[in-house]
């Protein structure tokens, strides 16, 4: 099935001159060639019956010259009935044949008409002309038949045709393009340029209907940008005293003072975790950065004992969001220390033109199958990666290595569970 809007377009054009191709021929046909082949037929069996009549009685030697003076001149030729010409093509065209069949039904004295034809292409007849047999033809030698011709003229005009309509749909097609590819790189965080809305009416109606729907979103990304800053002052405002409060008041019940304390840390990481998913990562710059140095810095910021193993080459550098990065593999090490066992580790390296981080722990992780799901926002694992986190962590992960064109991807391994971010630097 043809699914492409330009291959059904051509496919279309291609029938439609086809079909416009055939209608003009059989129009040539039945108001020109045949109307033209009949008269001819009976301006030439009119000729055929007056020549008859004028070589009968004829002595030998004046038909003899009647003949010769005939086929000098060269729009007819006789020949005797034993010069029999069986040398060209075994069948007639078909305007010969019209022109045979239309001739027998003119000659009263012949009804059925044997021909030839020779290497000149001529057509002969097989005639009785003054009581005697000969071959006749009225048709000069040529290079080609009336049908052949009007086949070539056809096809050049098809060829002419669907070279033309290509290109003017490939000039149709050049908006629908420009629609596609900024449809596809459309982003809500980064402004663009408004598209041109040239060409034809209704590829230019959706692309101002495209401009319009891109100033209303970001108009609502300002908005969002707005409101998080709003929410990020106002509610890390009240947790910041609230902290000093509990502060103040030790002395008290040490556990209910560490159980609060657990609970103000608790909503500032779900804060910072919602507030990291909603901004998103596409706004920093991309940067050269020491990668084993932001490792280790990500590393010291989730102390844990035993220690997380590190395995970073000094002098690794890669062009890198680093902020987006560092939250990636802040958030697989934070899951591995939660959730996973000992030993932790965190390796980096470059192959070939892509920087690979890899988190790994001695826990039974989840079936990568599923890693699809884990990644959506709010989504929560089984019990070997449950607990009681926003479900938004690994879509962090997701939205911050994608941000730097990258991919992660997450396995089952022989020694644990491993959680793989590569990024193209090339």
């Amino acid at each position: 099935m043809v699914r492409r809007l330009i291959h059904r377009n051509i496919a279309l054009l291609v029938g439609v001159v086809l079909a416009g191709q055939l209608l003009a021929g059989l129009l040539v046909m039945a108001l020109v060639v045949q109307p033209q082949t009949a008269r001819v037929a009976s301006v030439t069996a009119d000729m055929i019956e007056a020549l008859s009549s004028a070589m009968d009685g004829l002595p030998p030697a004046r038909r003899a010259a009647l003949i010769a003076q005939i086929n000098r001149r060269g729009a007819m030729a006789i020949r005797r009935a034993h010069d029999v010409p069986g040398d060209g093509p075994r069948f007639p065209s078909f305007i010969e044949r019209q022109f045979t069949r239309a001739l027998a039904d003119r000659l009263a004295t012949q009804r059925d008409l044997v021909w030839r034809t020779d290497a000149g292409r001529r057509l002969w007849v097989s005639l009785t002309l003054g009581g005697q047999d000969y071959w006749v033809s009225v048709t000069p030698p040529r290079s080609r038949g009336a049908m052949t011709s009007l086949l070539m003229a056809s096809f050049i005009a098809f060829l002419v045709s669907a070279v033309g309509g290509l290109l003017l749909q490939r000039r149709l097609d050049q908006p629908l393009r420009r629609l596609a590819a900024a449809v596809d790189g459309y982003t809500p965080e980064q402004a663009h340029a408004p598209l041109d809305t040239s060409g034809p009416q209704e590829v230019a109606a959706v692309a101002t209907a495209f401009n319009r729907m891109t100033e209303r979103l970001a108009a609502h990304e300002a908005e969002r940008a707005v409101m998080l800053g709003g929410v990020s002052h106002d509610l890390r405002t009240p947790l910041t005293r609230l902290r000093l409060c509990l502060e103040m008041m030790r002395g008290g019940d040490a556990e209910l003072e560490a159980t609060a304390l657990r609970q103000v840390e608790r909503i500032e990481a779900m804060l910072g975790q919602f507030l990291d998913f909603a901004r998103g990562f596409e706004a920093e710059e991309f940067q050269r950065c020491d990668i084993a140095a932001l490792l280790e810095q990500v590393v010291a910021d989730h102390a844990a004992l035993p220690p997380v193993a590190l395995a970073a080459a000094p002098g690794l550098t890669a062009k890198v969001r680093p902020l987006a990065l560092s939250r990636a593999v802040g958030n697989l090490l934070a899951n591995a220390l939660r959730h996973g066992a000992a030993p932790v580790r965190v390796e980096a390296r470059m192959d070939d033109k892509s920087l690979i981080i890899a988190v790994t722990d001695a826990g039974a992780g989840f079936e990568a199958v599923s890693s699809g799901d884990l990644m959506r926002p709010f989504a929560r694992g089984d019990a070997a990666r449950g607990g009681d986190g926003t479900g938004l962590g690994l879509a962090i992960v997701e939205r911050a290595v994608t941000a730097q064109g990258g991919h992660v991807a997450f396995a089952r391994t022989a020694g644990g569970f491993e959680a793989c971010i590569t990024i193209n630097c090339a």
